[in-house]
Parts: C-alpha cells; sequence; structure tokens
C-alpha cells in the first residue's frame, strides 16, 4: 500500500515546484519577442513555501531512508504559507509511513476532495483502493488523563524492522488517535509523577479507551489540596482548624423552640377556645351575675393572648442568640505538642532508695 501511494510523489513534489516557476514569455508574429515587461514580484510566502516543499522532498527521498518525520515538519510548514494541496498530499503519505494512520486517512482524503479531478484516472483509483485498506485496518484509541500536559509515548514493535515511535500530548477532553495494529507500549509522563506504561496488543480495526490516572486514591482536604501538598512534600496527617458548635446554641435553640410551642398552644389553642365562649356567651348577659362571668371570660382572653404574645417574644430572642453564637463561634486550634518537662522522683524499696528521673521530651 505505501509503495503505490508513494511512487506518484516525486511527480507531485515536481508539479509543486513548477508551479511557482515564472511563466515563459509568449512568442510575437515573426519569431520576435513582444517587449518585455516588468516581472511582477514575486508573494514572499510563495517563495519561503518553495523552500520548504524542496526541504520536504529531499528529507523524504534521502538516500539513506525516508526521514518522514522532518520531511513532515516541512510540508506543514510549506502549508501554513501556501494552503497548497500537495504541501497536503506529502503530509499524509509521510503520516502512513510514520503509523499515524488516523491523521494520513484525513489528510490524504483532503488532498483526494480537491484534487482527485487533476489525478490520473488510475492513480486516483490506486490511492482511493488503498486509503479503504487503511480504514479497514485502522485502530483508534483514546486517551485520557486526569491531569494537564500529560506526554504519551507509543513505540510499536514490529515483527520484523526498528520499533516505531509516536508522540501526542493528551487534551483537556481526551486524544483520539488512529494507529498501526501491533504491539503497542504506551508511556505517560507528566511533570511531578512516576511515568505510567500501558501495554496492549491492538487488533485491526479496534477500539480501546484507556486513563492514565495520577492522582488516584490520594487523600484531599476541604481546601482542594492533599495532604502531602500542604505538608510541603511531606505524606503526614493534616489537623485542620475546626469550629465546634458549642452546647450554648442548642440550649438558646431549644428554648426558642419550646417557647414557639408554647405560643402556638397557648394563642392557637387555649385563647381561640376562650375567645369563641364569650362571643357565645356576650350579649345574652342580663343579670349582675351573668355580666360578671362575661367580663372574666373576656379577662381571660385577654391574659391568653399576652401570654402568647410573650412565647412568640422569647422564641423569637432565643432564634436570634442561637444565630448569633453560632456565627460568632470560637475557632479551635489544633492540639499543641506536650511540652518538654523532666524532674528528679525519689524512689525506696526494701534493698535501697534513691532517685528516679521523670520527664518528657
Amino acid at each position: 500500500m505505501r509503495s503505490a501511494l508513494t511512487r506518484t510523489f516525486s511527480a507531485i513534489t515536481a508539479l509543486a515546484m513548477l508551479a511557482t516557476a515564472c511563466p515563459a514569455l509568449a512568442q510575437g508574429k515573426g519569431g520576435k519577442k513582444p517587449p518585455a515587461e516588468p516581472a511582477a514580484p514575486e508573494d514572499p510566502n510563495l517563495v519561503e513555501a518553495k523552500k520548504h516543499m524542496e526541504a520536504g522532498a529531499a528529507f523524504y527521498n534521502d538516500p539513506s531512508g525516508h526521514k518522514c518525520e522532518e520531511a513532515y515538519r516541512e510540508f506543514k510548514k510549506a502549508f501554513e504559507l501556501s494552503g497548497s494541496m500537495n504541501a497536503v498530499k506529502g503530509m499524509g503519505l509521510c503520516a502512513m509511513e510514520l503509523e499515524r494512520d488516523g491523521e494520513a486517512i484525513n489528510l490524504l482524503d483532503k488532498f483526494l476532495e480537491a484534487k482527485g479531478d487533476q489525478l490520473d484516472p488510475a492513480d486516483k483509483q490506486q490511492m482511493e483502493t488503498d486509503l479503504k485498506a487503511l480504514r479497514s485496518a485502522v485502530a483508534w484509541v483514546t486517551l485520557k488523563s486526569d491531569r494537564p500536559g500529560v506526554t504519551i509515548t507509543d513505540v510499536r514493535t514490529p515483527a520484523r524492522g526498528f520499533p516505531i515511535t509516536n508522540r501526542y500530548t493528551i487534551g483537556l477532553t481526551g486524544t483520539r488517535i488512529g494507529i498501526h495494529p501491533g504491539t503497542h507500549e504506551f508511556k505517560a509522563s507528566v511533570d511531578g509523577a512516576p511515568d505510567q506504561v500501558w501495554k496492549v496488543e491492538i487488533t485491526n480495526g479496534g477500539k480501546y479507551d484507556r486513563e492514565f490516572e495520577f492522582d488516584k486514591g490520594k487523600p484531599v482536604t476541604a481546601e482542594g489540596f492533599t495532604e502531602k501538598d500542604l505538608n510541603g512534600g511531606e505524606d503526614k496527617p493534616v489537623e485542620q482548624p475546626s469550629r465546634p458548635v458549642p452546647i450554648t446554641v442548642f440550649i438558646a435553640g431549644g428554648a426558642a423552640i419550646a417557647a414557639g410551642v408554647a405560643g402556638a398552644v397557648v394563642g392557637g389553642v387555649l385563647a381561640t377556645g376562650a375567645k369563641a365562649d364569650f362571643d357565645a356567651s356576650n350579649g345574652k348577659a342580663n343579670t349582675k351575675a351573668e355580666l360578671q362571668t362575661l367580663e372574666d371570660m373576656r379577662s381571660k382572653v385577654v391574659t391568653l393572648n399576652a401570654v402568647a404574645d410573650v412565647c412568640f417574644g422569647l422564641a423569637a430572642a432565643g432564634a436570634v442568640a442561637a444565630t448569633v453564637l453560632f456565627v460568632l463561634r470560637p475557632e479551635k486550634k489544633p492540639a499543641e505538642p506536650p511540652k518538654e518537662s523532666f524532674a528528679f522522683a525519689p524512689w525506696a524499696t526494701p534493698q535501697g532508695g534513691g532517685v528516679m528521673a521523670v520527664g518528657t521530651f
């Protein structure tokens, strides 16, 4: 597959070179040349792109073997300067030989879409056939990590020949790569943590997911830092300051609840019932005794309402007090280590006596 796609590369590169050459002057009648016109200044970007295309072709066609990493960089720079589809073709061929199969498929598809109608029909058909085979074999791997800036070094060891090495960087949402089937070793590297290695046998057309977890199992404090971070890199327990709720908050809160319940009972039940009795007797008293009873009933209603108001007032005051005590509660500092002390204590036994040193250090 590589040989079929590669055989047209030199011709495409030559066409790219010719496209940047100056056009020949047209011949006039009688074999005389028309008056020479001043040549338009050439676009500096195209001049620079031509240099990178030439360098890419030189690296790719190196007598010692294809230097695809160097050639890829040159073709990419040429594309950035000129937007040349021939540069895209060169990048695609290099990506394929570097076994970055997913990238190669995307680049060669892009080239065919833009330049396919200008290719020789046989070359176009061969490229499409080879791309179809490449799509059927490519394996897709999604790499993720719980840390940013993780670098992946992928080494595939073929049955014959030298290992193939590629490097990637895992993005914030992960990185999906299309690679060549075979025996792969993925090494994840990030500053401040040991490397992690994943060895896997990649099959044709397979799909794989792998997450490299560098912070798995590390305890995290409420502030979002691990205990190791808070101890300057040492794994020691960290005693964080706390603000315990004092018992006075519970006392004030309990008193507020009790007063609220009492107010509800007195005002909502007793006072309401007394008011109903008073309303039922009001206007029906004729004798002095009945008028006195009616007055007592009215006085009871007033008293119960007053008691209910007092209970509700106490409930509100208790709630305010509990809130203030909770907000202003003091901070409990970590316990200080015991201070050093040292003393002598006498001791005696039937066999003798003396002094004994007692202390803490």
